[in-house]
């Protein structure tokens, strides 16, 4: 549960804008908005880079800045190979995104630009799950997750930075031939690949393969691969995720209740997600305490003999109880 609060926390934490450049590329190279970057990654058949940064708030992210991002050479050894996107989330980038009483017609419209832009960077910063900054990610055109590189004594300087990078050589091929594979093939040799790239994958980043996990039920509906309960069970997760970032919390608890009776799909896994759905129902209030004992209740019938049982007994006798002082205090 704890990957599901911290993104509900990053996200509720992140209103800001970032504030690179008034033009679609600023002038070290990087792009303003996150859809750009995507863009152009994939136009030029380049890697994403996402920069992201609390300037004015924090000595690191302003060291990184001006001793890496903001040196002439890195438009031309680092922005010219990647598509180079700078998220900074500190209180003078929200500032931009403000209208002030007297403002022209002019700035406001550029207030408003610069506030759609930090709602969509937000958001997939949200999804990044940043705890810390400055931090560096590196996708590939499809948005699938790389690695990701914080700043440390090793690389304050743009030579230090690019010898970072090159570590990650060997690990960046490898993903490009991973993803390479998901593309080529018969049906069940591109779940295989795709089952690889899954497990090459950090847990808290799979999240952005929702798009391959979605494809795993096309290319093998008869389940010959034996993966497709897997998948099943982790689109669930990630659609749940997906439903969490977009402030959807009815939609995020939505996807576990639907697999509740999805046989290909392990019995345990199954009452994982039903109890998922009611520990999130539960903690936002989103349903009567009756609607998540249910959600209980079933999650004991999908798997009676689970070791976890006698947990969800004692859990659902502790909201049995809570409802019936609740109704006595009514009355």
């Amino acid at each position: 549960m704890k990957k599901y609060l911290s993104i509900l926390f990053v996200l509720l934490i992140s209103f800001f804008v970032i504030s690179c450049g008034k033009a679609n590329l600023d002038a070290n190279g990087c792009y303003i908005d996150i859809d750009d970057a995507i863009a152009a990654a994939n136009k030029k058949n380049q890697d994403i880079m996402i920069i992201v940064t609390v300037e004015s708030d924090t000595e690191d992210s302003a060291d990184f800045l001006n001793k890496v991002v903001r040196v002439p050479e890195f438009k031309t050894d680092i922005a010219s190979k990647y598509a180079v996107v700078c998220m900074d989330f500190s209180q003078k980038s929200y500032e931009a995104t403000t209208i002030a009483d007297d403002a022209d017609a002019a700035a406001k419209k550029s207030a408003e630009e610069k506030s759609l832009i930090m709602q969509k960077n937000t958001k997939y910063a949200s999804m990044l799950n940043v705890t810390e900054t400055p931090v560096i990610y590196l996708l590939s055109k499809e948005q699938y997750f790389i690695s990701g590189l914080f700043y440390d004594d090793e690389n304050r300087t743009l030579d230090g930075f690019k010898s970072t990078l090159a570590e990650k050589d060997a690990l960046i091929n490898d993903m490009h031939k991973m993803i390479y594979q998901t593309k080529i093939g018969n049906s069940e040799e591109k779940v295989a690949a795709i089952d690889a790239l899954y497990e090459a994958t950090s847990p808290s980043y799979r999240f952005f393969l929702i798009g391959l996990m979605e494809s795993v039920q096309k290319l093998d509906p008869a389940n010959k691969t034996g993966l497709l309960g897997k998948y099943l069970f982790e689109l669930a997760a990630a659609k749940s995720d997906k439903a969490l970032v977009d402030g959807d919390v009815r939609g995020a608890v939505q996807p576990y209740i639907a697999i509740a009776d999805e046989e290909l799909i392990p019995a345990e896994s199954r009452q994982q997600a039903l109890y998922t759905a009611a520990y999130m129902s539960a903690m936002t209030e989103l349903d009567e305490t009756s609607v998540v004992i249910g959600y209980l209740e079933k999650a004991i019938q999908v798997a009676p003999e689970s070791e976890n049982v006698p947990a969800i007994q004692r859990v659902i006798a502790a909201l049995t109880e809570q409802m019936q002082a609740d109704a006595e205090a009514a009355n």
